[in-house]
């Protein structure tokens, strides 16, 4: 897995559609965990902070959670590999993490 792709996360029988955001030397380490965002077909509500995925983007239309962190300790629970959102959305997600957690 590597930085800006969207993966099916298998978990608790329930299947979530996740952004991996940890770096890709971190993500090639299998002893760490992969760091995330959830990616949700539903309209966040106005209070929440999210990224709308664009029409070049896997999954488009749907929102990437910035406040959605997901921890992955088992790798083997990331099953269907969507692909790679675009340089422009991966910027607009890094931008808004940014902002969420109030750094420069």
């Amino acid at each position: 897995m590597r930085r800006g792709q969207i993966w099916t996360l298998l978990r608790g029988g329930s299947q979530h559609r996740v952004l991996v955001i940890s770096n890709d030397e971190y993500n090639s380490v299998d002893e760490l965990a992969v760091w995330a965002l959830t990616v949700v077909r539903e309209v966040p509500h106005p209070n929440h902070l999210a990224v709308r995925l664009g029409r070049d983007d896997p999954l488009a239309d749907a929102y990437v959670r910035i406040h959605g962190v997901v921890q992955i300790l088992d790798r083997s629970a990331l099953r269907d590999n969507h692909g790679f959102v675009s340089h422009a959305t991966m910027n607009t997600v890094e931008a808004a993490l940014r902002e969420f957690l109030e750094l420069p």
